[in-house]
């Protein structure tokens, strides 16, 4: 059995059985989420820390909708770390690992509702 590192509860309570609106989230959330990582990365090779936490805020909200509680409490983290701690330590490590399971929770999804790239 395939581990789901999603949990799409609170976003079919939301779209109360409504298929054509989870799909249609889920299309926009695989857009956003691939836009902020790129964003994300282009942050980090300037060393623009305000703009990470910015984007990992962003994500935070896209990934407690999709219940990936994992992701969820990583970008929230890191947004606390720069924002409210101004800890910086451990900060482009922890970007690196948002990423890569950003990306493969992007990855599946597109593979488990055939979400085609835009």
């Amino acid at each position: 059995m395939v581990q789901r590192h999603y949990n799409l509860r609170k976003l079919e309570e939301i779209a109360q059985g409504n298929q054509g609106f989870i799909r249609d989230m889920l299309i926009t959330f695989v857009e956003n989420v691939t836009n902020d990582i790129g964003g994300i990365h282009s942050f980090k090779s300037i060393n623009n820390w305000t703009a990470i936490a910015e984007t990992a805020h962003k994500l935070a909200s896209n990934f407690a909708y999709l219940g990936a509680s994992s992701l969820h409490a990583l970008a929230t983290d890191i947004e606390k770390s720069v924002l409210n701690d101004h800890n910086f330590t451990g900060v482009a490590e922890k970007t690196e690992k948002l990423c890569n399971e950003g990306i493969m929770l992007v990855s599946q999804l597109k593979k488990d509702f055939c979400i085609m790239d835009t």
